[in-house]
């Protein structure tokens, strides 16, 4: 190694190093105002996986590992929540399909020890192709159910986005790099239309969940989180 490949090193190196340290960390004002890590770059600590294995912490990254026998392999928080603001940040590769649930419940009649809830779609739109209701099923859409806002920003492969859910009662609005992309009313008539013409149809009282787990999908393709932080809302507007 030459001596100029040394200097940029030396000069790289400490500078990795400080940002990494300013992950998945709060500051002074977000602990005042009371938002909690769920995820503190170290460990599973609050976490607890479904299955064994599908998830490794590795450089203050949450990170999806490869499936080598097909089945679904998610990880979800140990606590429930009801009203929140939850920010994450998420990290696609080409053909990443996965997702991250909220209000999740394994008390659905008929799906014994399946977690289930509303999802904030995260997928690689220029390379993965769903062979049905694709529109449905694009990145910050609600799985499914109500696509994101097609002017939506997302940042190239491999670069990171900023995702935001807030659960606000029956009012909830999902938000991608700064900007709300879809916003519903899950008490609604319209939203329990929805609900019948998708693949939820048989799940009696799908969405209405009051309190659930966040659930973080690995279905066998790249996907990395980071800065995943949660503010609790005590009372809805």
């Amino acid at each position: 190694m030459n001596r100029l490949k040394i200097m940029v090193l030396l000069f790289v190196l400490p500078m990795y190093k400080i940002q990494a340290q300013t992950q998945n960390r709060l500051t002074a004002e977000e602990k005042a105002s009371g938002w909690q890590l769920i995820f503190d770059g170290k460990s599973f600590a609050g976490l607890q996986k479904l299955a064994d294995g599908g998830w490794a912490v590795k450089d203050g990254l949450l990170m999806a590992t490869p499936i080598p026998h097909g089945r679904q392999m998610d990880i979800i928080t140990k606590a429930s929540f009801d009203n929140f603001e939850l920010t994450f940040e998420f990290r696609a590769a080409k053909n990443t399909n996965s997702g991250v649930k909220y209000l999740v419940t394994n008390t659905f009649p008929g799906q014994k020890g399946a977690y289930l809830g509303l999802e904030y779609q995260i997928l690689d739109d220029l390379h993965y192709r769903y062979p049905e209701r694709g529109e449905l099923r694009s990145v910050a859409s609600l799985y499914d159910l109500i696509p994101a806002d097609p002017k939506k920003k997302v940042k190239a492969l491999g670069e990171w986005n900023t995702a935001k859910i807030i659960v606000n009662g029956h009012h909830i609005s999902h938000w991608l790099n700064g900007k709300e992309v879809v916003a519903y009313d899950r008490s609604s008539p319209a939203f329990a239309q929805l609900v019948q013409v998708s693949k939820y149809k048989d799940l009696q009282n799908f969405g209405k969940a009051e309190k659930g787990h966040l659930l973080f999908q690995n279905e066998g393709t790249p996907v990395d989180f980071r800065n995943i932080k949660i503010k609790p809302l005590t009372k809805a507007k």
